[in-house]
C-alpha cells in the first residue's frame, strides 16, 4: 500500500520533488540501517524510480548509492547500465562492484563508463587489462595516470602497442615507476621514430641526418636505461633487445664504453649462443684471442674485438683501483687507442666516429654535473 501511494505521488510530483525523494530514500537505505518491511519498502520505491523519465532523478539516486555497501545488486547494475552521467556516478565510486563486475562493465559499457572505471581509486589487474585491450584513448590515458591501477607487464605491452604513437599516453606510461624495461625501451623507439619523421627535424637537418640523430639518441637512451637495471632484470632485457633487432655493434660499443659489462656479457651470450657463464669467463679473462673468437661467433665485425677488449680491460683496471681514471674519460681513451691501432677499415671508421660522439657526450655530461653541483 505504501509503495502504491508513493507511485501515485511520483506521477504527480515535479522532477525536483522526485529527485529529492530519490536522494532521501537512497540515503535512508545506505545510512539508516533499516531492516525488514521498512527496508523492503525503501528498495521497492527506489526500484520504481529506476523507470523515472528524468535522468536527474536517477542521477540523484546514483549519487546517494555510489558509496553504499549494503545495496541490492539490482539497483547498482540498473544504474550502471543507465545513461552516461548516471552510470559513471556508480562505476567510478561504488565499493559494491567486484573486480568481476567491473570487468563486465568495462567490456560492455560505454566509453564514458570505461573512463570512469579507469579513474577509480583502485583498478584491479583484470579490469586494467580489459581497458587496455579495448578501451578508448581517454580511458587508456586515465589508466596510465592512475597510481591505483594495477598493470601487469602484458597490460603495459598492450598499451604501448596500441597507443605508442599517442604522445600524452606515451608520456604517462614513461612516468610510471613500475613500467617494465622492455616496454620503456619500446616507447623510446616510438619517440625515436616520431623524431625521425618530424617535419621540423627533417627540415632543419635533412631526412638522413634526422634519422641518424634519432638513432643515436635511441641507442644512448638504451645504454642509460640498461644502467638502471638490476642484475635480475638484465638477462631478460638483453634477450628482448636481441629479439627486437636492437643489438648493433654501435650499441655494444656504447655499453662496453659505459662500463655496463653485465649487459655487454648478456648481449654477447645472446648473439653467440654461448652460455652466459662461459661468455662472462671470456670477458673477464685477459685473453684477447678468446674475445676475438667470441665476437666472430656473435656475427660482429672483427675490428670491434679490439675495442671491446680495450674497453673491458680499462674498466677492469678501474674496478681494481689500478687506474686513476674518471669513467667519463673512457671513451676518449678508447678513441686514442683506436687511432693508434691504425686499422683503416670502414668498420673502424664508424667506431671511431661513435667514440668521438661518446667522448663529446661525456664532456657535456660532466659539464652539466659540475653546473648542478655548483648551483
Amino acid at each position: 500500500m505504501i509503495v502504491q501511494r508513493f507511485a501515485k505521488w511520483a506521477g504527480e510530483a515535479t522532477t525536483r520533488e522526485r529527485s529529492d525523494a530519490a536522494t532521501m530514500l537512497a540515503e535512508a537505505l545506505v545510512h539508516s540501517g533499516a531492516e525488514g518491511a521498512d527496508r523492503e519498502t525503501i528498495i521497492a520505491s527506489l526500484t520504481l524510480l529506476l523507470d523515472d523519465p528524468s535522468p536527474a532523478v536517477r542521477l540523484a539516486m546514483a549519487k546517494a548509492l555510489s558509496n553504499g555497501r549494503d545495496v541490492p545488486r539490482s539497483l547498482i547494475f540498473a544504474l550502471a547500465a543507465d545513461v552516461d552521467r548516471v552510470a559513471t556516478e556508480i562505476v567510478r565510486g561504488s565499493p559494491y562492484l567486484s573486480a568481476a563486475d567491473l570487468v563486465d562493465l568495462a567490456a560492455v559499457g560505454s566509453p564514458a563508463a570505461r573512463l570512469a572505471i579507469a579513474e577509480r581509486p583502485v583498478v584491479p589487474l583484470p579490469v586494467a587489462a580489459v581497458i587496455a585491450e579495448g578501451g578508448e584513448p581517454q580511458a587508456a590515458l586515465a589508466l596510465c595516470r592512475n597510481d591505483g591501477a594495477a598493470l601487469a607487464e602484458r597490460t603495459f605491452k598492450c598499451l604501448a602497442d596500441r597507443f605508442g604513437g599517442d604522445a600524452p599516453i606515451r608520456e604517462a606510461l614513461l612516468s610510471r615507476s613500475d613500467l617494465p624495461p622492455s616496454v620503456r625501451h619500446q616507447l623510446m623507439l616510438a619517440v625515436r621514430d616520431a623524431l625521425a619523421g618530424s617535419a621540423l627535424i627533417t627540415n632543419l637537418f635533412g631526412k638522413k641526418r634526422a634519422e641518424t640523430l634519432a638513432f643515436g639518441a635511441a641507442e644512448r637512451g638504451t645504454s642509460l636505461l640498461a644502467e638502471t637495471l638490476s642484475s635480475r632484470q638484465t638477462p631478460d632485457f638483453g634477450d628482448y633487445l636481441r629479439g627486437t633487432g636492437a643489438v648493433t655493434p654501435s650499441l655494444l660499443l656504447r655499453v662496453a664504453a659505459a662500463g655496463n659489462i653485465e649487459l655487454f656479457t648478456t648481449l654477447l651470450a645472446s648473439l653467440s649462443g654461448r652460455s652466459e657463464r662461459r661468455v662472462a669467463a671470456i670477458v673477464s679473462g685477459a685473453r684477447s684471442s678468446a674475445l676475438r673468437a667470441l665476437v666472430l661467433e656473435a656475427g660482429l665485425p672483427e675490428p670491434m674485438a679490439f675495442l671491446f677488449s680495450e674497453a673491458v680491460s680499462l674498466w677492469r683496471r678501474i674496478a681494481r683501483g689500478e687506474e686513476a681514471l674518471r669513467p667519463a674519460a673512457v671513451p676518449a681513451i678508447l678513441l686514442a687507442r683506436a687511432a693508434a691501432n691504425n686499422q683503416e677499415t670502414a668498420v673502424m671508421a664508424q667506431a671511431t666516429a661513435l667514440l668521438r660522439r661518446l667522448a663529446d657526450e661525456a664532456q657535456r655530461d660532466a659539464a652539466r654535473e659540475a653546473a648542478r653541483a655548483a648551483a
